[in-house]
């Protein structure tokens, strides 16, 4: 027996080897980039270096050549490389030869690995002056912002670890004098959140240090709580003198009686239907809801003077018919906001409604529509307050929108009026001493 005791002999082994299939480095490297990233990912040999291609059909054949040696002591980090390359491109949305710098263009610290925020700051320094503002200008506004976030990133301990975290680290740490949602902190996260994408996008820092998502950088800007001005209605009485005095003027009457008796944004008058007895308003006030789902026209109904039962539909009628029209200035205008102009303007030509507006502080064209929310809730004449969910979609608008700006409004003496009704002529006598 051949071999003995020793098993199979060398000159067997030698002889199954030569029939076994030859495979060398290259194509295991081939084989698994393939594999694992598809079709289009090519290598070849330049100049003793490694060159990787990716051609895509119906694109650019795009191609670099790495540092690594041609030798097999390449293959694992050859597909790693790859593995980031392809990261950056679909993500940054960048080209093979952009996507390879970012990685060997990092600038790290003395210990591997670690990005060097200082150098990171040095360059992006340098690309904003590049740009639009000056040396005083990027001093002044950005400089400060970006060594506030050198501070945090330095940090021995519990430094920030990603985009996020240092994002909502600043804002604990430096809004302390910042108003919620102010200019201040509006500055302050745009200088970082440029800064952290430079360092992605331009230095190859890990993706983990993108800025986070709008929502979340908003949350950290804050709202600002604006005090609302409320407006002053025009109040019963106020509305009757001023129809009377515009008898002579149908047109002018009959834009005031609709917006003051249906309570119309005066733009409004652009979008009137009629369809089965009843008046119809297609809303002109947009917003990024209403854009995309637009709402359909909402029933229009009036709040009718005691002075004047009935007035409402008779106006409606009137422009129903053609009898009267409304003013061509009105009708003919080129947008929405220029119909709310024309209204404005009409009001102003009229003597009466000057002198309505300098007897009574704040008085303005859309007081007719606050007049008729305050009819709906305070008018001593109807049966019974409109309720609020009712009232609001009667003006086109919810609840929410209605009590902040139009169902809070009052005043010393409507707060007297009101206390009257409630209490009456009850005397509450002083009691005798003790």
């Amino acid at each position: 027996m051949v071999g003995g005791k020793r098993g199979i002999s060398k000159f067997a082994l030698k002889v199954l080897r030569s029939l076994m299939p030859k495979t060398d480095w290259i194509t295991d490297v081939r084989s698994v980039l393939r594999r694992e990233h598809g079709k289009g990912w090519l290598i070849e040999q330049q100049s003793g270096r490694i060159k990787i291609c990716r051609a895509v059909p119906g694109q650019r054949r795009q191609a670099i050549t790495t540092n690594l040696s041609w030798a097999p002591s390449s293959a694992t980090k050859l597909t790693s490389l790859v593995g980031e390359i392809r990261d950056r491109m679909e993500s940054l949305n960048l080209g093979l030869a952009e996507s390879y710098k970012l990685l060997v263009d990092v600038p790290e610290t003395s210990v591997q690995g670690q990005l060097d925020w200082v150098e990171v700051a040095k360059r992006y320094e340098q690309w904003r002056l590049s740009g639009v503002p000056k040396q005083s200008t990027y001093d002044r506004d950005e400089r400060p912002h970006i060594n506030n976030a050198l501070k945090l990133l330095s940090l021995p301990k519990r430094a920030p670890h990603d985009g996020r975290s240092l994002m909502k680290d600043y804002a604990l740490k430096f809004f302390g004098n910042c108003p919620a949602g102010g200019v201040g902190r509006k500055r302050h996260l745009l200088s970082i959140e440029r800064f952290l994408n430079f360092a992605v996008k331009r230095c190859g820092a890990a993706q983990q240090w993108l800025p986070p998502d709008k929502e979340d950088i908003d949350e950290l800007k804050g709202e600002r709580e604006l005090v609302v001005e409320q407006t002053v209605p025009l109040m019963p009485e106020q509305l009757h003198s001023l129809l009377v005095s515009l008898d002579s003027k149908p047109e002018v009457r009959l834009a005031v009686a609709l917006v003051g008796l249906y309570g119309l944004r005066p733009s409004e008058l652009q979008t009137l239907s009629f369809d089965k007895g009843d008046l119809y308003v297609a809303p002109t006030k947009r917003n990024k809801a209403t854009a995309k789902a637009p709402r359909k026209p909402r029933l229009a109904l009036p709040l009718d003077l005691v002075e004047m039962p009935g007035e409402g539909a008779r106006c409606v009628e009137l422009w129903r018919s053609g009898l009267v029209k409304l003013p061509a200035a009105i009708v003919n205008a080129k947008d929405f906001k220029g119909a709310g102009n024309a209204f404005a303007t009409c009001l102003a030509r009229h003597d009466y409604w000057n002198s309505l507006k300098a007897s009574t502080k704040g008085l303005v064209p859309y007081s007719l529509r606050h007049g008729y929310a305050w009819r709906a809730v305070k008018y001593e004449h109807y049966r019974e307050p409109v309720p609020i969910r009712d009232l609001a979609s009667y003006m086109g608008h919810d609840p929410k929108t209605h009590m902040k700006h139009y169902g809070s409004w009052t005043d010393d003496e409507q707060k007297k009026k009101s206390h009257l009704r409630t209490v009456g002529n009850l005397f509450s006598p002083v009691g005798t001493e003790l």
